[in-house]
């Protein structure tokens, strides 16, 4: 029988996804700033200029995001409940930047916070 949790494996899918999506967008849209930082050889291109600096920490997140749905899925074919605070912590972190920028993709991350709340709940 399998211990795995629907809620935890699906917060973890979905956190894979947004992070893909988030750094083909960033990618994407942050191509012109990301062939400059590689023009100047990487190594302290991003201080002086302030779209290099947004392009490096939009795509900044998105490992986050992957390593945080990772965890998910670990804990859910594991049968491991994630801690509550967890899915509390991403709940407010994510309205409270989506407050701070309505017109954006972190609306995105409230069903992953809600699934995490959830899955912490079904194993008390």
């Amino acid at each position: 029988m399998s211990r795995s949790s629907p809620p935890l494996f699906l917060a973890g899918s979905l956190l894979i996804g947004v992070a893909v999506l988030h750094a083909a967008f960033g990618a994407w849209f942050g191509r012109g700033p990301l062939r400059g930082m590689l023009r100047d050889g990487i190594l302290n291109s991003v201080d002086s200029h302030s779209e290099r600096g947004l392009v490096f920490w939009f795509l900044m997140l998105s490992p986050l995001l992957l390593l945080l749905g990772q965890l998910c899925l670990f804990l859910a074919e594991r049968g491991i409940a994630p801690p509550r605070w967890l899915g509390f912590e991403v709940l407010l972190l994510t309205v409270g930047c989506a407050l701070l920028m309505p017109v954006s993709g972190f609306w995105l991350l409230i069903p992953p916070a809600a699934l995490l709340l959830r899955a912490s709940a079904e194993r008390r």
